[in-house]
């Protein structure tokens, strides 16, 4: 039986323990990683410091000791208080307390706590290395304990915050080994955690870009039973995956699978971009172009959920899908997804080159008239009175300019055919007629 303690002395400065910071830098900093630069305190002076605890310390049939009640009763109350400095962000008063908590004699089991509050501390302080270190001694000295498996998830999680992907995949395999070994505990909530953890696993393989590793993983995890929004999100990665990769055939069945159950989800129209642009490298020009202009039609109802997100892929694919048709000299396609580009937006910086592109697409159908319109559109827009006095952004500069150049010449050359037509003789031939359109042209729904 131990022998009882001598009363303890009021001042503290005689206590055995090390300081936060030393204990810190010379028990928990884990391997691989560097604190941040903080000068090292001085260590108490002649003072013997604590033996590590063991990991096989937390011994059933014999515990280790536990701290007196007035040592458990100052571990709540500077806990308390260290938790109020927290709420009010008084930093360094936070430090202090729970400094003194962790210099407080007894068993380290019985500032378990504690530690987990100096640790969140770092974390919100964003001080990885040192949250992680507090961490990595708490599932070494508790490996048995049932909170173990979420600790190692936490210290993953942040591996991966700071960087250290490799770290972060082997500590989530580490929530795997210890869920197996519950024996049983906690089933429900072990079956959880693991599947967290191979979630948690693709994702790291897909943010450090090895993205063979993440689509086997997504692949595994499709074959669970998910929930929507999961499941939504699984096959999603599976897909762009597929796609990065350049297994255009899988990207084009996965994209396809999750559209036809997720058409409203965020992520739908970066999927359709995915599914056009595998389409596309397929040879499979059609289906591409209708899958561009199912994302371009989609109704402002399902873009609700994110809406941003919807016009910048609305963006994006319209435009690089408009510009590779106008470049292979397939113009009618093209002029069909640039009309439906110029109505997303009336901002000038995107309508008028958009417009732009109209008239020279009209002028490659020999549409003149349509052309003319176009460009004069332009002109018409640059000079209403409300934009009078308020300079124009130098790019629609430049393309006011081009549309007034391009104008003249077709002007010019109109003029010209008349007087040469005359010269000879002969009727100016009239310029092919459009065919008619199968939606309202869209400079007229633009006016």
């Amino acid at each position: 039986m131990n022998s009882p303690r001598a009363k303890r002395p009021t001042s503290r400065s005689n206590r055995t323990g090390l300081l936060l910071p030393a204990l810190l830098c010379a028990l928990l900093v884990a391997p691989g990683l560097r604190a941040e630069n903080h000068a090292d305190p001085q260590p108490a002076a002649k003072t013997k410091p604590h033996a590590e605890p063991k990991a096989h310390a937390v011994d059933k049939e014999h515990p280790e000791p536990s701290a007196d009640a007035e040592t458990l009763g100052e571990i709540i109350g500077y806990t308390k208080l260290a938790t109020k400095a927290l709420d009010e962000d008084k930093w360094q008063l936070a430090e202090y307390f729970l400094e003194l908590i962790v210099n407080l004699p007894g068993p380290i089991t019985d500032k378990k706590k504690a530690l987990t509050d100096i640790g969140a501390l770092y974390e919100k302080k964003r001080s990885f290395s040192k949250a992680i270190a507090i961490y990595e001694k708490m599932a070494s000295i508790y490996p048995g304990e049932s909170d173990t498996p979420e600790l190692l998830f936490k210290v993953a999680l942040l591996y991966r915050e700071a960087g250290a992907y490799q770290r972060a995949i082997n500590r989530f395999y580490s929530v795997l080994n210890s869920a197996l070994q519950a024996n049983g505990k906690g089933l429900g909530s072990s079956r959880n955690l693991t599947q967290r953890a191979q979630t948690e696993i693709a994702d790291t393989y897909f943010l450090e870009g090895n993205y063979a590793q993440a689509g086997k993983f997504y692949g595994l995890l499709g074959r669970l039973d998910l929930d929507p929004a999961e499941k939504a999100r699984v096959l999603f990665k599976s897909a762009h995956c597929h796609f990065v990769l350049g297994y255009h055939d899988r990207a084009i069945v996965a994209a396809q699978t999750f559209l036809s159950e997720f058409s409203e989800d965020a992520s739908a129209p970066e999927a359709r971009y995915i599914l056009a642009s595998a389409l596309r490298s397929q040879k499979r020009p059609k289906e591409a172009f209708d899958t561009v202009l199912t994302l371009l039609r989609t109704e402002q109802a399902q873009k609700s959920k994110a809406p941003e997100k919807w016009v910048f892929w609305q963006k994006k694919t319209g435009n690089e899908f408009a510009n590779a048709f106008y470049q292979q000299g397939d113009f009618t396609s093209a002029l069909t997804i640039y009309q439906t580009l110029a109505q997303l937006s009336d901002d000038p910086d995107w309508q008028w080159p958009v417009v732009y592109q109209l008239g020279l697409c009209f002028e490659r159908l020999r549409l003149v008239n349509r052309a003319a319109e176009a460009y004069k559109f332009i002109l018409d827009e640059s000079k209403k009175p409300e934009r009078a006095g308020k300079p124009l952004p130098e790019s629609c500069t430049s393309i006011v300019k081009m549309a007034s150049w391009r104008g003249e010449q077709l002007a010019w050359q109109h003029t010209t055919e008349t007087q040469l037509s005359h010269l000879l003789g002969q009727p100016l031939a009239a310029p092919p007629s459009a065919p008619p359109p199968t939606n309202p042209p869209a400079l007229k729904t633009l006016r």
